[in-house]
């Protein structure tokens, strides 16, 4: 495994605010990785700058540095997170069919493009470690386009159409054209389902303790059920209503059934789900392992 060093203080200069800089630092920082305002550093190895199309002073000029322009909108256009939702389509299928659409949780296109930015960034660091030098060039990023990725993707179905994705409350309509896909209540709780084969959907009626309609043939290929899913839909939740989130997280790893418990915070750490110290007081969250210098293990 390869250790890699950077050493001699801030490698990453920072150019201009917006929030998708903003958490490309935060995410950067929780790896160990200090930045600094790129006037600060005499020589970046890369810059992160915000793209704000109204003030040219935030804009990097023609450079030698790579460089990587975070949108929290679209590229060259001033806005955020919530417009990039709505642009991309994000936004109107979330909800329930018979209501409004709803928002993404807060900052959260912010947080995919200042994600992607970092990691981008950690990638020029590495071609700079490796190589000793790096190939100047500008890459642009935009909440916009990552979550237009994500709708892209989640519209695609058996039949290689997109108007399949639409608003229904927790289960995805015709995801990848195979049943079941989305959130099942169950006696305590909630569980996701994620089928991804024939295979699957029978590790899913055992996990069930195959009820009677289970075995009928109508029920047997989860590519027919996910054409029309309603009868199955309804006959999975009364059946899930009879187990637990624990009962069934055990039956699936038994079975080998792709389903998972929603867990509370709470619950996730009285079941050593994470490790200790991953939420914070206020409910927030660190990173899901620790980072150790070599001289402590």
């Amino acid at each position: 495994m390869r250790s890699l060093q950077f050493k001699g203080g801030p490698r990453i200069g920072i150019a201009g605010s917006n929030a998708s800089t903003f958490y490309a630092q935060h995410w950067l920082a929780q790896i160990g990785l200090e930045t600094s305002p790129v006037e600060a550093i005499e020589k970046p190895v890369v810059i992160i700058a915000a793209g704000n199309f109204d003030d040219v002073s935030t804009q990097p000029e023609k450079s030698d540095t790579p460089t990587i322009v975070l949108w929290d909108f679209q590229n060259g256009r001033n806005g955020d997170g919530l417009h990039a939702a709505a642009a991309a389509g994000v936004s109107w299928v979330i909800g329930h069919a018979d209501g409004l659409p709803l928002s993404l949780p807060i900052d959260i296109p912010e947080k995919w493009c200042g994600l992607i930015g970092s990691n981008l960034a950690l990638s020029i660091l590495l071609e700079a470690n490796l190589q000793g030098e790096t190939t100047a060039r500008r890459i642009d990023i935009s909440s916009a386009d990552t979550l237009r990725s994500f709708a892209d993707q989640n519209s695609g179905n058996h039949a290689e159409i997109d108007e399949g994705w639409a608003r229904n409350g927790s289960v995805a309509v015709e995801h990848g054209g195979i049943y079941p896909q989305g959130y099942f209540a169950c006696r305590d709780g909630h569980v996701g389902l994620v089928g991804r084969s024939r295979k699957d959907w029978a590790a899913i009626r055992d996990v069930i303790e195959r009820p009677s309609w289970s075995n009928e043939e109508r029920f047997d290929d989860p590519f027919q059920l996910a054409a029309d899913s309603a009868e199955a839909d309804s006959l999975l939740t009364q059946a899930l209503a009879k187990f637990g989130k624990d009962e069934l997280l055990a039956s699936a790893i038994k079975h080998g059934a792709p389903l998972a418990p929603v867990y509370t915070a709470d619950e996730l750490v009285s079941r050593d789900v994470v490790r200790r110290g991953y939420f914070n007081d206020d409910g927030s969250t660190n990173l899901p392992f620790e980072i150790v210098s070599r001289g402590q293990q």
